[in-house]
């Protein structure tokens, strides 16, 4: 029998929850993956014949579940291909499946675990598409994986997006047109509670739909009489109305309703409000009025603010560990009958905060787990009592609204945060029938507008959220020059980027054994942010017990997060440490796993002077056109060859099909000027270029050095000296390419340099062993990976043994690439996606066996080429023996 698609949903939350942040291989997470979604619909594969790694002629399909489904799963990176690999594998796939005496299955579905799609094999669209995040609420476009009813429609999260659609619509026509902006917000924010109230019975006979048919019917009245006086009536305690229109309408409070909101509606809006009103509200999630919010602060408001809304799934994961995960496992451990009524007084008190609360998501989803936390708690009593005999109790609410705290910047998100919990609370009375008087609303004030950093916070257990996005070097161009200054005097630790302020002043406020969960760019694990932050926080008795170190956050704020749960000196021993969604021994201020924290790392003296950033010309007026650079060539006074070099940058090596410079610059090197003015022709265009901007320079050598780069690189200059190549990467990008430069390419800033002429430094530098340790040790810009050679490559430890392989295979791989790329006149970074999609084999075979040799030179099974963990730990042991002088090392 199904499951009732009530714990479908819960299960799949969780589910999304878990797989939000997993980063790894196809293979290594596929089955694991299908096995859990597959148990959040009830079904087990070997009870209905759905099989794993089913051979067909072309390749193995990840399941097969004859005339159900065939499921193939692909890499996250790949979300944005799913298509193509429907139309190029899993098709073929399905075809060649039903040719071998197998029901053919009715659906195809593709999913980088993070995406999904859903197809009926024929058509040339697919049926569905849709993020990991939003299946708890489309559970029904996968419903053939536990016999429910298989709907595309795009359920409870296209139903929230839409009436947030309407409802931010009409609010952008109202503040156009009309001039009282706080009674407009409070308009829209009534009007909203009503249409949730009235779809929950909190509103008698659909009062307030009725009232808006009234308006569209008779445009004669006026939203200002017809509506103003329900509102008026719902701020009302006494005179209440026993006749007419408005019978029967309840007394609701004075803080949503205390200042009604009396607007006059044109057509156009009373048509708006008519097709809201049209929904069923009790279905649409909370979670619209963060896109409410967002329509009402504007895309330049928001950003001042540093404001970005969450998905469940997302909010989850600072929940979840942080609140959720502990009282789920107090519940159970609830053995006696005062087991359990001890859990019910500690949850009673228990207190939870929000500093930087927004529209109130965080809070909602957190209250609605303890309500269902807590109705598990009391329907334990009752069966404890039962079985001994004792009679029931009726027990009042445990948890209420007022354990909630949350403090918000803007007064209308405040606001906003109040109605989400509201209607937080009337959800959560509705789906677990508890008693709970809904009306009159509770009261809130305790959920505050303020500057957080500036106010005092409320002792509670828990601190969560999702402190506002400024790098340090934003908060003054969007706070203000004195807010920073007060931010460095009120906290002593200069200017870092904001969400530090926020993890030091929760971990202040938190008592013994309090927990706190926190969102932050994941800056917040690198440099300079992570000593006064995170590792603040584990000298002064924190703990870290679940993180996710990096993943993208979905929306306008297109960056890396990471995410962070602590808990301040714990009173109990932890249960378990996960980090990416994997149990660990420990998670490292870094966010990597304890004993494998690969920051720690020590530079290894061999290996400097081989890696350097490219120089800094700091000076666009260096910089010529191909036609400048032909002039100067060819001309007779100096041999401008020398001074005028073609120009490399990172978008050259990425998209060039050659990985050739596309631009030519003038470089002085470290030359004096008496010298510089061997070439007149190139010293005038850098004099009436660069020297009027270099005189008004901060850097005094700006000023006197005008004619040279600001960072030469001398040292960089003098190691690439006498090789007739070197090896040059970009610096920063979804994948890091190391390609073959001639000694006379100038290198930018944007590209890093090594210097080597031989295939097999290429061969190690391009082998996926090293790749996996500069991703573990470099910074990230956005969503980029950004290699930093002070520590991606000088602690990089290099193997001692059979050079010859890796020289030999790194020789074919790059011949091999460069011929693809001439062939088909493409760069670097579209050669790869295409290999990612499963061109070229015998390019994707070549990176294999350079790999795979790469691993042999180190002694070790070739296995470890595969498995970066592994192979991680393996070098950060060779780091650590080097560094301590018990092994010889000479690399080069």
């Amino acid at each position: 029998m199904p499951l009732p698609a009530e714990e479908i949903q819960r299960r799949l939350t969780e589910f999304a929850q878990k797989w939000a942040a997993w980063h790894g291989t196809e293979k290594s997470g596929a089955q694991t993956f299908l096995l859990q979604l597959l148990a959040c619909y009830g079904t087990d594969p070997a009870d209905v014949g759905a099989e794993f790694e089913v051979k067909v002629p072309s390749g193995f399909i990840d399941l097969l579940w004859p005339g159900v489904c065939l499921i193939e799963m692909k890499h996250p990176d790949q979300a944005k291909k799913l298509t193509g690999h429907y139309k190029g594998q899993a098709l073929k796939y399905w075809n060649e499946a039903g040719s071998q005496d197998r029901a053919p299955a009715e659906y195809v579905v593709i999913s980088s675990f993070q995406r999904f799609q859903v197809w009926r094999p024929g058509y040339t669209e697919p049926e569905t598409e849709f993020d990991l995040v939003e299946l708890p609420y489309r559970l029904e476009a996968l419903g053939f994986l536990g016999g429910l009813e298989t709907r595309f429609i795009e359920d409870r999260a296209e139903l929230t997006r839409e009436a947030a659609q309407l409802v931010t619509t009409l609010y952008g026509q109202l503040n156009e047109r009309l001039t009282t902006p706080d009674a407009v917000r409070d308009f829209v924010l009534q009007a909203v509670w009503c249409m949730f109230a009235e779809d929950l019975g909190l509103l008698p006979g659909r009062v307030f739909s009725g009232l808006v048919e009234v308006l569209a019917n008779h445009p004669e009245e006026s939203s200002i009489d017809v509506l103003g006086q329900l509102f008026h009536w719902l701020n009302s305690l006494s005179g209440r109305p026993e006749h007419g229109r408005y019978s029967g309408v309840p007394y609701v409070d004075g803080q949503l309703f205390a200042a009604p909101g009396v607007v006059h509606l044109e057509p156009s809006e009373v048509a708006l409000l008519a097709q809201a009103c049209g929904y069923r509200w009790n279905l649409v999630e909370p979670a619209i009025f963060g896109s409410l919010l967002e329509g009402a602060l504007g895309r330049e408001r928001q950003w001042a603010l540093g404001a970005h809304y969450t998905s469940e799934a997302n909010i989850l994961q600072v929940v979840g560990p942080t609140i959720v995960d502990p009282w789920r496992r107090r519940l159970a451990a609830c053995d006696t009958l005062a087991d359990v009524e001890a859990a019910l007084d500690a949850l009673a008190g228990f207190r939870i905060l929000d500093p930087a609360c927004g529209s109130g998501n965080f809070l909602y989803v957190a209250y609605r787990e303890l309500r269902r936390i807590e109705a598990a708690l009391v329907e334990r009593e009752r069966q404890l009592r039962a079985d001994a005999g004792l009679p029931a109790v009726a027990r009042p609410p445990v948890f209420r609204l007022a354990s909630v705290h949350g403090i918000e910047l803007e007064p209308f998100a405040a606001r906003l945060a109040r109605v989400t919990l509201w209607m937080g609370h009337a959800l959560a009375v509705h789906e677990l029938g508890l008693k709970d008087e809904v009306l009159p609303l509770a009261d809130l004030s305790q959920i505050r507008p303020g500057d957080a950093l500036r106010l005092s916070w409320p002792e509670v257990d828990a601190i969560v959220g999702n402190p506002p996005y400024h790098g340090s070097q934003q908060i003054r161009s969007e706070l203000g020059e004195q807010y920073a200054e007060e931010l460095k005097a009120l906290f002593g630790i200069g200017l870092k980027d904001y969400a530090v302020y926020w993890f030091r002043k929760a971990h202040e406020r938190l008592r013994a054994g309090g927990g706190a969960g926190f969102v932050a760019t994941n800056s917040i694990s690198q440099n300079r942010n992570r000593v006064p932050s995170l590792e603040w926080i584990a000298e002064t008795g924190g703990v870290i017990v679940n993180a996710v170190s990096r993943q993208p956050w979905p929306g306008a704020a297109v960056v890396n997060v990471s995410i962070v749960n602590w808990v301040k000196q714990p009173t109990e021993p932890i249960a378990e440490f996960v980090l990416d969604g994997e149990p660990v021994d420990g998670i490292t201020p870094a966010l990597r796993p304890a004993g494998l924290d690969v920051s720690s790392a020590g530079r290894l003296g061999a290996n400097a002077g081989r890696a350097f950033q490219g120089p800094i010309p700091a000076g666009a007026g260096f910089i010529l056109s191909a036609d400048e650079a032909e002039e100067l060539l060819a001309r007779s006074d100096a041999d401008y060859a020398s001074i005028v070099r073609p120009y490399l940058i990172g978008e050259d090596i990425a998209d060039d099909p050659d990985q050739a410079p596309r631009r030519w610059i003038i470089d002085f090197a470290k030359i004096p000027l008496e010298e510089a003015m061997k070439w007149p022709a190139a010293l005038q265009i850098v004099r009436k270029r660069v020297k009027p901007q270099r005189d008004v320079a901060n850097r005094e050598p700006n000023r006197t050095f005008w004619w040279q780069f600001e960072r030469p690189r001398p040292e960089m200059r003098s190691a690439i000296a006498g090789l007739s190549r070197y090896i040059a990467a970009n610096a920063q990008g979804k994948r890091i390419l190391f390609t073959w430069q001639d000694a006379v390419v100038c290198p930018s800033n944007l590209t890093n340099v090594f210097a080597f002429e031989d295939d097999y430094a290429m061969g190690v530098l391009t082998s996926r062993i090293h790749g996996e340790w500069a991703r573990a040790q470099s910074s990230t810009l956005r969503v980029d990976i950004r290699y930093t050679p002070t520590s991606a490559f000088e602690t990089f430890p290099w193997p001692a043994g059979n050079r010859n392989e890796v020289a030999e295979l790194a020789a074919t791989l790059i011949e091999r690439r460069q011929e693809i790329c001439a062939d088909e006149d493409i760069g670097l970074t579209r050669l790869y996606n295409l290999v990612d999609d499963g061109a070229w084999q015998d390019l994707g075979d070549l990176h294999r066996r350079l790999d795979e040799a790469a691993a042999a030179a180190y002694g070790w099974p070739r296995s470890v080429a595969h498995d970066p963990a592994e192979s991680n730990r393996r070098l950060l042991e060779l780091n650590r023996a080097i560094s301590a002088g018990e092994l010889e090392y000479d690399p080069f």
